[in-house]
């Protein structure tokens, strides 16, 4: 899911891709290839949409979502790739922490999500203005460890954003296509974990809603995506005489797991000091 054609191109050429649809959303693929490449336009709105439309039209099929973009910063290096391991809402400051399961081997950082484009960074975190609305629309569609964002820093303090262009933006993205598509193949390696998520349990007896029933269901690819089938075994969930109790189990195994950073991980705990005032994008 990206927002623009021009920080799209390095993988359409990586990959390899044609263009197969134009509307709603431009569509880049290629027969036998389990990559699609779907630019959503710029901001929230586009964001949320076109993850929404891409879901609807593959149905109940698993896969990854992964955003790429560029991305301000306050002092990062012009050009440098950085994983997203916190959402962070742009209004009213709230997190949203991504479970960085797949191993990443740059950096990471927070990201910021707002309104319009601007010149004023946030002490801690990258700013754009789709990343919030992609994370949170896609992780509606798949277990949250599924779905992650790469944003490559396009500019800072004393690199405007107003300098930017789309040739410059495709040039900030070129040298990122090694490492990105090694983080690919990882986060694809993971829908097969997921898909082995059906774990022999004697629940048969303990009553459960429908609703009750899609709740175990996605927890339990979530403790498969994070390699937790023998943890939830050790549980002995069928000892449980309520399934809420169930669900209780399981939900406290998988917060008690500790992400996985990735190797370059910068510690970023203070954001008190985020900038309110004019917004980036």
């Amino acid at each position: 899911m990206i927002a623009l054609n021009c920080e799209a191109k390095p993988w359409v050429d990586f990959y390899g891709l044609k263009k197969s649809l134009d509307r709603p959303f431009g569509v880049y693929a290629k027969p036998g290839l389990d990559i699609e490449i779907v630019i959503t336009g710029i901001g929230a709105s586009c964001m949320s949409t076109a993850v929404g439309w891409v879901a609807g039209r593959t149905g109940q099929r698993k896969r990854v979502w992964l955003n790429l973009g560029i991305a301000g910063h306050l002092d990062r290096l012009i050009g440098e790739p950085v994983r997203v391991y916190s959402y962070i809402d742009g209004i009213d400051l709230r997190q949203n922490y991504s479970p960085l399961v797949a191993k990443w081997g740059g950096d990471s950082d927070a990201l910021m999500s707002v309104n319009a484009p601007t010149s004023s960074y946030p002490d801690a975190a990258m700013v754009d203005m789709e990343g919030l609305a992609f994370y949170r629309s896609a992780s509606m569609f798949s277990s949250p460890e599924l779905v992650a964002s790469i944003k490559v820093i396009s500019d800072n303090q004393e690199n405007s954003v107003e300098r930017l262009n789309a040739s410059k933006i495709t040039q900030l993205m070129q040298p990122q296509v090694a490492i990105v598509n090694r983080f690919t193949d990882k986060l694809l390696a993971l829908v097969d974990l997921a898909a082995g998520a059906t774990i022999d349990m004697p629940l048969v007896d303990t009553r459960r809603t429908h609703s009750q029933q899609q709740q175990l269901n996605r927890l339990l690819e979530r403790a498969a995506a994070l390699g937790l089938n023998q943890a939830v075994l050790e549980l002995e969930l069928h000892k449980q005489s309520k399934f809420d109790d169930v669900l209780l189990k399981l939900v406290s195994l998988i917060d008690s797991t500790a992400p996985a950073l990735g190797d370059g991980h910068s510690d970023h705990s203070e954001l008190s000091s985020l900038a309110t005032g004019e917004r980036h994008g």
